[in-house]
């Protein structure tokens, strides 16, 4: 087998393994693009942690890549903290106070049982678990670490105002005056808040709250680019301004979209035997359609009735015209 043959067959291996591609494992913080602002967020988050910020909250819709970067923050803050990861579909006081007092408190974690957290807790049940996390945090700087704790919350929904008064409360507690307990809070919100939100508000602009917005043309050009250098630095080039282009308009910016569209090009090259990925199997992969109607379609959608009502007059008309001719 010539040298050749050999790299295909390498390339093949690599590329279209089902667990190991270059976008396969979309939360492998060696692969973690910092364009999109993606960077400077974290960075953003450190200092802000560093001065003490009690809880820092990041935005993003589903496929933004919040998973992505709370696992870069946890990372980079593992020497420095206690990390509590808290990963969850839903949001509640009970399971938030459980999952805390698991972490922190083992011997008393059944202040709050495993129906109540589900069920429903009680506001006594809840005082009880904050007296004991709150005097468990305060015995911390006598502990073997002596490390601060960080609360890394990694949430499919939004967070609700009775966690957050929680959150709240043990952040108020202080060691030499600074905090022992601090949180990330990372929020999805729907696809339609995305789109109407202003990443440059005001609101975002306070330095505890993140935006992750989508990225654009550019950015998905130098992502791919990004993630092929760091798999296999010989096909940095395989992604073409072409296929960027292409990758931009059916993704939209989103970070899962366009891992999807990359991974689902490779699966159908891999099912044609090629050695190398074209247009044509993006062509073939392309993600359909978005449904959010189009700027015409949802002009005629909205002057539907007009419409109707325009053609029935040009074909009462028409017919008018032809009898008269006829005539």
């Amino acid at each position: 087998m010539n040298h050749s043959e050999t790299s295909v067959d390498t390339g093949r291996r690599l590329y279209y393994s089902s667990s190991q591609g270059p976008f396969y494992n979309a939360n492998n913080i060696f692969m973690f693009y910092g364009g999109g602002e993606r960077g400077k967020t974290v960075e953003s988050i450190i200092r802000g942690l560093r001065s003490d910020e009690q809880m820092i909250h990041v935005h993003g819709e589903r496929g933004s890549g919040k998973t992505m970067l709370s696992l870069v923050i946890s990372d980079r803050l593992k020497q420095r903290y206690n990390i509590i990861r808290y990963d969850i579909p839903d949001f509640s006081v009970g399971l938030l106070l459980r999952h805390l007092l698991i972490e922190l408190l083992p011997q008393q974690a059944d202040l709050i049982s495993v129906e109540q957290a589900q069920k429903g807790v009680s506001q006594d049940a809840i005082t009880k678990a904050l007296q004991g996390l709150s005097e468990q945090l305060r015995r911390t700087p006598q502990s073997k670490t002596g490390k601060p704790f960080l609360l890394v919350v990694d949430s499919q929904a939004d967070i609700h105002a009775d966690g957050l008064r929680v959150l709240e409360t043990l952040g108020r507690i202080k060691i030499n005056g600074h905090p022992i307990f601090q949180c990330v809070l990372f929020h999805r919100v729907s696809d339609q808040t995305a789109r109407s939100v202003n990443a440059h508000s005001e609101f975002y602009q306070q330095s505890n709250h993140h935006w992750l917005r989508r990225l654009t043309l550019a950015e998905i050009n130098e992502y791919l680019h990004h993630h092929m250098m760091l798999f296999d630095f010989n096909r940095r080039d395989l992604f073409t301004r072409e296929m960027a282009y292409f990758i931009a308009d059916r993704s939209e910016g989103v970070f899962r979209s366009i891992n999807t569209l990359a991974r689902n090009a490779f699966t159908i090259a891999n099912l044609e035997s090629a050695d190398k990925l074209s247009m044509s199997h993006l062509l073939m992969a392309g993600l359909p359609p978005r449904s959010e109607p189009s700027i015409e379609s949802g002009f005629l959608t909205k002057h539907r009735g007009h419409a109707i009502a325009l053609l029935g007059t040009c074909v009462v008309a028409s017919t008018a015209v032809v009898v008269l001719f006829i005539k």
